[in-house]
């Protein structure tokens, strides 16, 4: 081929390679097709023979590059340009206000000599000087979440967010994904679908070096098709599309991921500069975030339509209102609504709190629906107090935008008043919007053929054999949805289902002894970060540990001796920093809640923490005078205001057996000194400074344990009470507060203050 022509045909070529890419993206982002299925095949097998002619003219966004290459040896490690946050969640209306009142509040802080909560009730500033709309509302889709880097144009890498700092290098996998762009457009996209339906926006200026963040998701239809192919082929089927799209995309075939029919949709935007170092927001022309999504969607990328800007908190009110009932209809799972501050600048200026943004909630909406599915079995499961909860097994059925699979059913008492059999038709709802209940037998039972089948209880220990006590108690239900998975029903601060609780006798029991390592690493309790409970099962079959303050005593040998199944010098080191760091920063409170002693949960140990004091103090009380010790702690805790008897017997009974000093001397000897909290007794003593007579409850994470928020109180002569009553003066609320708490300051109406606003009154005084 002379130089002439070979230039002739690589243009061809390029051209072949630009229009396919182009009737793609209409295809499978756009949904709007632009030419015939027969049309498009044959240009494919033209570019095709280019390439088997001329492999070396293969582009890097070839659609050929879509089917997917030979399996990989392994996945290699991605390190983000910057950290992949989570998102607190906010459970309710009072909690989506309490969120509204401190973004206002940053966005307008108190003039000098304000203290309270001076915001308008509809969310707008109180200067009027908002910029922009003050909210962009989103569909929490429920998948993976995949980070994209892009230089010049063209996609160089694509990760996972695993632990939010490192990620798994899935470029080969992501490439086969229809819906993400192999090269973005910098051409107007809109000139392409001029007067068609969902056309792209005129094109953005592309920047050098951008982070996409996205979420990549298995359509309903193609989960159901998949499923009913692996039913077919004898394989197991996936319990629902979010791990079925998570599967396909950490599958080392990329010819597997191509197959499964995933969807990317983008909503995340950050600029990097040659260094692949953040760009500050100010500093770019990105002003909020509904124009980061408009600039995602004219480079090519899938954006969500039920996407929503709001003014202000009224507005976005009303569009939850809207989107909540839609979201049964859309064709993808969602937990949810993702709320962001529009302003970057704003959200950017917010900062993080722990591990989530504080710009951002993500808003769990209640479901209003019930579905009607298909009890198929009744598993029983083993929690940390040895609580024996029955978990109905249903046919996969949608509820308030998920598919639901498993519900709790409680108790045995609760199983008989429903009159309960396998194979029944049954009603269910979400609990909160979170967890899938039973709520009874559909049409009163009318719908039976006969072929239903009672259960029946086990007699002993399903994990261990051992002998079951039988409990009269109101058994609180769990606060989430993984808890189900657990097989530990009984958390603090849920509405409780009286009855009979099977329990399981045996302390040894290594269902309760997993579940209560699971517990204590959890993020609610002491919170060892990229331990999951896979890990934890799998060290505790090792016999590396055999409670969980021997977590406090692995070693890096023991670990790289797991190597080959996943465990690697990388996730070795990472797992013992993580371990390490909760040696001197966790609060006692958090500690004693990680303990999982029964009727302990995460605000009753808040009250308890500070009559302990520290773990050298509670191991001393043990072993020095333990009957005088107990005594004493006993009546503090009957003489507290939101403690009761049960309290005080659960507890006293766990410290009372030698087993729990050992426990904790086991801990101590690992180097584990959570931080003390500060006697009330002392507290009480503060009675003079700026703040005296000004009562505060502080509730959620900031930025400082609680302990020590509480003692910059106290120091300014203010009092710190663990309860909201008539005569709390403030409730200082950091993300994640708690519900009782928040509902209570509405209730007295308490002003709500962020740990901003404190801050300025503390310096005011």
């Amino acid at each position: 081929m002379n130089t002439g022509a070979a230039s002739e045909a690589i243009d061809v070529y390029q051209t072949l390679v630009e229009t396919l890419n182009r009737y793609a993206h209409a295809y499978y982002v756009l949904d709007n097709p632009l030419v015939l299925d027969g049309e498009y095949d044959r240009l494919y097998r033209e570019l095709t023979a280019l390439e088997a002619t001329h492999p070396e003219w293969i582009a890097l966004d070839s659609p050929s590059r879509r089917v997917g290459g030979p399996p990989l040896p392994g996945f290699r490690k991605a390190v983000h340009p910057i950290p992949l946050f989570s998102l607190a969640n906010a459970f309710g209306i009072e909690a989506l206000a309490a969120f509204d009142k401190r973004i206002i509040s940053a966005d307008s802080p108190p003039k000098d000599g304000d203290v309270g909560d001076e915001s308008p009730k509809d969310g707008s500033a109180a200067d009027g000087g908002q910029k922009y709309p003050r909210y962009f509302v989103e569909p929490k889709l429920d998948g993976l979440t995949l980070a994209l880097l892009y230089e010049d144009g063209l996609l160089v890498r694509a990760a996972t967010r695993g632990d939010g700092m490192v990620g798994e290098d899935v470029t080969a996998q992501a490439a086969t994904i229809r819906s993400i762009p192999p090269r973005l457009f910098t051409y107007p996209a809109a000139a392409a679908t001029a007067g068609k339906a969902n056309a792209s926006p005129p094109s953005v200026p592309l920047p050098m070096h951008i982070y996409v963040r996205g979420e990549v998701t298995l359509p309903i239809a193609a989960f159901n098709k998949m499923n009913a192919q692996r039913e077919a082929a004898s394989e197991p089927v996936y319990q629902n599309p979010r791990n079925a799209a998570a599967a396909s995309v950490r599958n080392l075939d990329p010819r597997v991921t191509a197959s499964r029919g995933l969807r990317y949709t983008a909503y995340a935007l950050t600029l990097l500069d040659d260094q692949r170092q953040p760009i500050p927001a100010i500093e770019t022309s990105f002003a909020t975030q509904a124009s980061v999504v408009a600039a995602l969607k004219a480079w090519g990328f899938r954006t969500n339509s039920n996407n929503r800007e709001c003014v202000d908190y009224s507005a976005l009110t009303a569009a939850i209102d809207e989107l909540q009932p839609m979201r049964a209809t859309w064709d993808e799972e969602t937990d949810g609504l993702v709320v962001k501050v529009n302003d970057l600048v704003l959200y950017e200026r917010l900062g993080v709190a722990g591990k989530d943004p504080r710009g951002a909630v993500a808003y769990k909406v209640q479901a209003a629906d019930v579905a009607v599915t298909r009890l198929t079995g009744i598993d029983v499961q083993v929690g940390r107090t040895g609580a024996i909860t029955p978990v109905a097994r249903l046919e996969p059925v949608r509820l308030g935008g998920v598919t639901v699979t498993n519900a709790t059913l409680h108790n045995e008492d609760q199983m008989r008043a429903l009159d309960l059999r396998i194979g029944d038709w049954v009603r269910l709802e979400r609990a909160g919007g979170v967890i899938p209940a039973v709520l009874g037998v559909d049409q009163g039972g009318a719908r039976r053929d006969g072929s239903e089948q009672p259960f029946a209880f086990p007699t002993a220990c399903p994990a261990c054999e051992g002998p079951l006590n039988r409990d009269l108690e109101a058994e609180p239900v769990t606060g989430g949805a993984a808890a189900v998975d657990s097989g530990e029903v009984a958390a603090e601060g849920a509405k409780g289902t009286s009855g009979v609780i099977l329990r399981c006798a045996n302390g040894a029991c290594p269902a309760q002894v997993t579940a209560r390592v699971r517990h204590y690493a959890a993020r609610g309790a002491v919170d060892v970060a990229g331990l999951g409970a896979n890990w934890v099962d799998r060290f505790l079959q090792e016999s590396f540990i055999a409670n969980a303050a021997d977590l406090y005593h692995l070693t890096r040998e023991q670990l790289l001796s797991l190597e080959g199944s996943g465990m690697g010098e990388l996730l070795a080191d990472k797992i013992l920093a993580a371990i390490d760091s909760t040696r001197a920063k966790t609060p006692l409170a958090r500690f004693l809640y990680g303990l999982g002693i029964r009727h302990i949960g995460a605000e009753t140990a808040d009250l308890i923490a500070p009559y302990v004091g520290s773990l050298d103090a509670l191991r001393e009380g043990l072993r020095g005078d333990p009957k005088g010790y107990l005594g004493r702690l006993e009546g503090q805790i009957l003489e507290t205001k939101g403690l009761g008897q049960a309290v005080a017997t659960a507890l006293i009974e766990a410290l009372r057996n030698p087993a729990l000093l050992a426990l904790l001397d086991r801990f101590a000897e690992g180097g584990m000194q959570p931080l003390p909290a500060a006697h009330r007794t002392e507290a009480a003593a503060r009675v003079d400074g700026p703040l005296s007579g000004k009562t505060f409850v502080i509730t959620g994470a900031l930025s400082e344990p609680r302990e020590a928020i509480a003692s910059i109180v106290e120091d300014a002569g203010g009092k710190v009470t663990e309860s909201v009553s008539g005569s709390t003066s403030y409730v200082v609320a950091g993300d994640r507060p708690g519900g009782s708490k928040m509902k209570a300051a509405a209730k007295h109406g308490i002003a709500i203050l962020d740990e901003a606003a404190l801050r300025l009154i503390l310096q005011g005084s």
